[in-house]
């Protein structure tokens, strides 16, 4: 359940950022923030994070 919660979350932060990079114009010459990176990353880390706490969670009982 975990490795399709984290893919279902790495997805939605990809489709958020993609949408965020077309509609955002900063004035960099590449023309993008590169949220379509860095909004997936960050979601998959928080997904391994959750989950590295309730795995140690379990241990301790």
């Amino acid at each position: 359940m975990m490795y399709i919660t984290s893919i279902v979350f790495t997805l939605i932060a990809w489709g958020a950022g993609l949408l965020l990079d077309a509609n955002i114009h900063f004035g960099d010459p590449q023309g993008f923030l590169c949220l379509r990176v860095l909004l997936p990353v960050l979601a998959m880390g928080l997904c391994l994070l959750r989950a590295m706490k309730e795995n140690k969670r379990d241990g301790d009982k």
